[in-house]
């Protein structure tokens, strides 16, 4: 029997729940009626949701929007991140960086969602039996890394999940990223970084540290993942997106 998670789970619950668990985590996209509570009766809503091509969020979300638009005449848009975690929070600070500047509806939702195209996303995972389990990733080439001892450094590309580059043991893994991430130190020249973990608070620092030693990054965030990025990043998982 499978057991429901409380939105307010701690960190440490989570890993005991997922660890100890025969079962494969599933998680379920908010309602278009979550969305629709969501959405302001005055002003202008922006909606940043999980890749479309890996939860119905965006549709739901698009759906709330359309029956929102039905009663009320108001501005509001729902970006598909093509991302999670960190590309979510990246795109939400870019967001409120256009209001703060003085943008004007439309000119925010052409810009975010260039942006949005451009916005590259890394992760490292400790462990990729959730991703497996979920069929998020291919159970052969799962087992096989896991077979192997390989830590892969995945990346989000055109909202789907792909493998960028492996290393034996997670240490090596988390240098090939930050190898990878330094390769864009153009890209990165002036640009906001947000970097996202579960349960790993000292190697994604590490890896901040490290981005700011070697370019000329604007700013840069660490946060903790949230639920449903915890459920799949695991224990030990960091994902970068700028």
């Amino acid at each position: 029997m499978k057991k429901k998670i409380d939105k307010n789970i701690s960190n440490e619950e989570l890993i005991k729940l997922l660890s100890e668990s025969e079962n494969p985590p599933t998680t379920a996209a908010p309602s278009p009626g979550d969305f629709l509570n969501g959405i302001k009766k005055e002003g202008e809503t922006f909606c940043v949701t999980i890749s479309s091509k890996l939860s119905a969020a965006f549709q739901n979300a698009n759906l709330a929007k359309n029956l929102f638009l039905e009663e009320c005449k108001k501005n509001v848009h729902v970006f598909d991140s093509q991302s999670a975690s960190a590309g979510e929070s990246l795109i939400v600070l870019k967001i409120k960086e256009y209001i703060d500047k003085g943008f004007n509806f439309n000119e925010i939702v052409e810009m975010v969602e260039k942006f949005i195209k451009n916005m590259r996303t890394y992760f490292v995972l400790d462990s990729i039996e959730n991703l497996r389990k979920n069929g998020r990733l291919s159970t052969i080439a799962g087992f096989v890394l896991e077979l192997l001892s390989i830590k892969p450094v995945l990346s989000g590309q055109n909202g789907e999940i792909k493998l960028k580059a492996k290393a034996r043991g997670l240490k090596a893994a988390q240098k090939k990223l930050l190898d990878i991430v330094l390769e864009d130190k153009e890209k990165l020249d002036g640009a906001t970084v947000v970097i996202t973990h579960f349960n790993s608070e000292e190697n994604a620092n590490r890896l901040s540290e490290k981005i700011k030693q070697y370019t000329n990054v604007k700013d840069i965030y660490v946060l903790k993942t949230k639920l449903l990025s915890s459920v799949y990043a695991d224990n030990g998982g960091i994902i970068i997106s700028y």
